[in-house]
């Protein structure tokens, strides 16, 4: 387990959220493939699979930004930065986590007042369902809450860590080496193996 604070902390709640939003994807899928077939073979419609398909990405998306953010999985260009030294290469990874930090801040605050005017005006879907809009939108907004708070920290994180000098900002909110990319595919390759037939090779 990686000995970040932050992730030994929120780490447990972002990947269940994100395992959560894994499944809703997953239930989607099922229920547009159903009302596929039904409609094909019985000339039957369940109503709404479109609808709510987009309603759980939505929320299976703003609810997997913090487990990225988590994984250092979001996109960086390190063509340069892995040229500079340790102490240069901090300060490019501490704006980087407070550019993300302030991204994800205005994503909820405007989130929010999105959720705001449709509670205010009772807004609904122009869909049969006439779905309150507000609700899929406050599993949405809560997402990029989430996401909100975990870069706050992060970034006040990082940044503490290039005041102090601790060897931990690289490892922790910098771009991931090649190396490391490799070996985090090596141990996933390895735990499929060993979980679909035993010890892998």
């Amino acid at each position: 387990m990686d000995d970040n604070p932050l992730e030994r902390i929120l780490g447990p709640v972002v990947r269940l959220v994100a395992l959560l939003g894994g499944y809703a994807i997953l239930a989607v899928a099922v229920f547009v493939s159903l009302e596929v077939v039904l409609r094909r073979t019985v000339g039957v419609s369940l109503q709404g699979a479109d609808e709510f398909g987009g309603y759980a990405l939505a929320a299976a998306a703003a609810f997997g930004f913090a487990y990225t953010l988590m994984l250092r999985g979001h996109t960086r260009i390190e063509l340069v930065l892995e040229r500079l030294p340790r102490r240069a290469a901090g300060v490019f990874d501490v704006l980087a986590m407070l550019a993300i930090a302030g991204m994800a801040v205005f994503l909820f605050w405007r989130g929010w007042s999105v959720m705001g005017e449709s509670i205010e005006f009772r807004s609904l879907s122009g869909t049969p369902s006439q779905t309150p809009l507000w609700v899929p939108q406050a599993v949405w907004v809560a997402g990029l809450g989430l996401f909100a708070v975990y870069s706050v920290l992060a970034a006040g994180h990082a940044l503490w860590l290039a005041v102090t000098g601790h060897p931990g900002l690289h490892r922790w909110y910098g771009a991931k080496s090649l190396e490391e990319e490799i070996a985090e595919e090596k141990a996933s390759v390895t735990g499929r193996g060993t979980g679909i037939g035993g010890d892998a090779p």
